[in-house]
């Protein structure tokens, strides 16, 4: 007797009852179809497939096991805009010119989106933050746009799902369709619906302690929307097939290092970030080799057999899928989103947290540095041994120390903004220019 798990028993009876629904019509397309879904706020370390004992994502979870699965994926930034940009454009925040929320894309910049349509997508974003409406430009290249919100700036996870599978089944199968999901539900205020709280938090739990008891369920609430779309895929699939590539844009912090929330920090769980890719065509496994988000959509790329986008500083990591021994190994690059003065002084006085200037991070040889040149700031891990960033090396491993400082400075020369300097806020060309980027 097989023994089916009962979130993979969910997903399977979920796409045989949608399949009953309307046919596809048309000659299929050749071309796989592409689903994109991003994770706001969504820890790595809270889903089963990535060690959490916590049972919070049973869906997720049954995708993975089906999936190509990074065990060690970076975002650029642990702000939405930049990473969102970086994982779309496969450019580098100092690239893009998108070092903080709210800063609208250039025209110059080109997304995957861009690059899909013109090839002969059909293409459609459904977002739930107002961080991400089209007046930010993230809306680039998309068909259809939606962030029709059923909160104030936000949408919850199944008002998502239910305007993006509508938007899947009204496609014909003739032409491939590029789908983009975000959801928000991790992301506080946890305002998911009560039987996603409820579980989760007793009266005794104030102040950081509530938040994650709530962020647990929020996280749990996100990943039972996940069916639905997933059920939406099998009623339309095409012969060809849907590349599901599936990630966040950065983690959370409940205390850890004495610091709260996200966006001003560049510890693990505020980076590490979960990556799958899942097609028909693909074997599923684990690959282990530290990689960074900036490399998403080249990867995506190459796997629909698409031609690649041009003078981006992402590379593709097609190489180590059907070969996980074909390492493709680099430093990965991540840099904190940009303050004004206003907001420096004001964290500072609020958390004692130090926001001035840049920080940055690298990861390469399984160490990874962390310097912050205005804050007079820097600190080293070997995260082989001390994944939790607790032993600081500055001291005790000097070699080490230097070659880092060396891979992270090669870095930052290479980068070169890549947009007109008149699509930028005076704020953000002023903060480029500082950091010798604006050139």
């Amino acid at each position: 007797m097989i023994n089916i798990s009962k979130p993979f028993f969910t997903l399977l009876c979920c796409g045989i009852i949608a399949s009953c629904g309307k046919p596809p019509v048309g000659p299929p397309t050749v071309q796989p179809n592409l689903l994109m879904v991003t994770f706001d706020t969504l820890r790595a370390d809270h889903l089963g497939a990535y060690g959490s004992e916590a049972g919070l994502t049973p869906n997720f979870d049954a995708l993975a096991a089906q999936s190509v699965m990074f065990e060690n994926a970076y975002a650029v930034s642990s702000t939405t805009g930049p990473s969102h940009l970086t994982m779309f454009s496969g450019l580098y925040p100092n690239e893009h010119g998108v070092l903080k929320n709210a800063v609208e894309v250039s025209d110059d910049v080109v997304t995957i989106s861009e690059h899909l349509r013109d090839n002969g997508y059909n293409t459609a974003a459904f977002v739930s933050s107002y961080v991400l409406t089209a007046q930010f430009g993230l809306s680039q290249g998309f068909d259809e746009f939606d962030e029709d919100f059923n909160l104030k700036r936000r949408r919850s996870g199944s008002y998502t799902i239910e305007a993006a599978s509508d938007w899947i089944a009204g496609q014909p199968n003739d032409k491939p369709w590029c789908v983009w999901v975000h959801l928000m539900d991790p992301h506080k205020p946890y305002v998911q619906p009560t039987e996603y709280l409820e579980p989760y938090i007793t009266p005794d739990l104030i102040g950081n302690d509530l938040d994650k008891a709530s962020y647990n369920g929020a996280v749990a609430y996100t990943d039972s929307v996940l069916p639905g779309l997933m059920a939406a895929i099998s009623a339309q699939e095409a012969s060809a097939g849907t590349l599901m590539a599936i990630t966040a844009d950065h983690g959370e912090l409940f205390g850890e290092h004495g610091h709260f929330g996200h966006g001003r920090d560049l510890f693990e769980d505020a980076v590490r970030a979960p990556l799958l890719l899942k097609h028909l065509s693909l074997e599923p496994q684990r690959i282990d080799t530290t990689v960074g988000l900036v490399d998403f959509a080249p990867t995506i790329l190459e796997l629909l057999k698409m031609p690649p986008m041009q003078d981006i500083s992402g590379i593709s990591l097609a190489l180590m899928i059907p070969d996980s021994t074909q390492r493709v190994s680099r430093p990965v690059f991540m840099q904190r989103r940009i303050f004004d003065e206003q907001g420096v002084k004001e964290l500072f006085d609020e958390t004692g947290v130090n926001v001035a200037g840049p920080q940055w991070a690298v990861i390469a040889d399984g160490y990874k540095l962390t310097v912050a040149p205005e804050a007079n700031e820097e600190s080293l891990f070997n995260l082989a041994v001390d994944p939790g960033e607790n032993n600081d090396l500055t001291v005790s491993d000097k070699d080490t120390l230097l070659k880092m400082r060396k891979v992270l400075s090669e870095i930052l020369d290479s980068q070169t903004l890549r947009v007109r300097s008149t699509d930028l806020s005076p704020e953000v060309l002023q903060n480029l220019e500082q950091l010798g980027y604006a050139k």
